[in-house]
């Protein structure tokens, strides 16, 4: 029973990775705001941009819709390669928080390879963004 529950998290695997991530990301965004009491245009964008996509990873591990694959995995990975791209800003200019953006990037890989792989899942002809025939 164990080992069944477990393959069927693991089939799944790159949605809990960007679900937690994300989740993770709008508690950080949720708690900034009810200790600073003020929301602007950053914490704005950001719910606007990753609460969409929050809801629609958790919808994928019900639907199983290929075409809702493709589709947050354009979004995600636009999203996973702006994180790394942080990052790497974080660890040239803040030493100061230079774990923290160490640990940024590497969420940021692990959440570009879950966004590669996840329409693969659906399709494995997907390869690279193209069907092959």
């Amino acid at each position: 029973m164990k080992n069944k529950s477990l393959k069927s998290a693991l089939k799944f695997w790159q949605e809990i990775v960007l679900a937690v991530s994300i989740g993770l990301l709008l508690i950080e965004v949720s708690k900034w705001v009810i200790l600073s009491q003020t929301m602007d245009g950053a914490e704005i964008f950001l719910v606007i941009w990753f609460l969409p996509l929050f809801i629609c990873l958790i919808g994928q591990m019900f639907w199983k819709n290929e075409a809702l694959a493709v589709t947050l995995s354009v979004f995600l990975g636009l999203s996973s390669v702006i994180v790394i791209l942080m990052a790497l800003w974080g660890i040239s200019n803040s030493p100061s928080y230079r774990t923290e953006s160490i640990a940024m990037f590497v969420v940021g890989v692990v959440s570009v390879i879950a966004v590669i792989t996840m329409p693969r899942k659906y399709n494995p002809s997907i390869s690279a963004g193209t069907l092959v025939k």
